[in-house]
């Protein structure tokens, strides 16, 4: 089932764990902060004309591969068998003593994806850097924390209007933690293997930008 939240001026309830960056204690959990659509959403790609204002975020990798091997972005000859998504949150309106005890990141399959997720992976990555959308270059910062993937689990068949949804444990990198707490962002790559170069597969994710469907979604818990 798809979410639809609106984007969230200011975030009022609070979530048990650990102070967001800070090494996890024993808490209770009191509700949900819905951070809403992201505020900003790129498409990671060499050949991208427009990666911070595209409504449609393109993934895919190389055979069992979701992120190039030869280092990040990579080398030229491997960077066009890679492309990537990555999608950020501001934490400037959350409180600053709202905790961490994990998220849910939704994000909705846009028209023309060959996604099979009966072959295909999607996955997940920390990202300990920040970016702005608005004066993004290919090859800056952030990159991803390679250890740190996720698995995403993809709800009917991958068509338009279905999602793709990842349960973000309590308990992940620290260093990822500490980064998002010193800038106040959250920032997280979407990569996949789903092999571009041999069968054509790619998953199409609506972004913050796409009029059809909902951009990418995080709830903290």
């Amino acid at each position: 089932m798809k979410m639809r939240t609106k984007r969230q001026g200011k975030a009022t309830s609070y979530v048990g764990a650990a102070v967001l960056g800070i090494a996890a204690m024993a808490a209770t959990a009191f509700g949900a902060v819905d951070l809403g659509t992201a505020t900003d959403d790129l498409w990671v790609y060499p050949h991208s004309a427009d990666p911070g204002g595209d409504p449609v975020i393109r993934v895919w990798g190389a055979r069992e591969l979701d992120i190039n091997p030869t280092g990040y972005p990579g080398q030229p000859w491997a960077q066009s068998y890679f492309s990537y998504g990555y999608v950020q949150w501001d934490l400037d309106d959350v409180p600053p003593d709202t905790h961490w005890n994990g998220a849910t990141l939704t994000v909705t399959v846009a028209d023309g994806s060959t996604f099979d997720p009966s072959i295909d992976g999607v996955y997940l990555r920390g990202v300990t850097g920040t970016f702005d959308e608005s004066n993004w270059v290919f090859g800056d910062d952030p990159a991803p924390i390679a250890s740190a993937r996720l698995v995403g689990v993809v709800s009917g068949n991958a068509e338009a209007g279905d999602t793709v949804t990842f349960d973000i444990p309590r308990n992940i990198d620290q260093r990822i933690l500490q980064s998002w707490a010193k800038r106040k962002k959250i920032s997280l790559m979407i990569s996949s293997d789903t092999d571009f170069e041999l069968r054509g597969g790619f998953l199409r994710i609506a972004a913050e930008e796409n009029l059809l469907f909902d951009g990418p979604q995080l709830v903290l818990k």
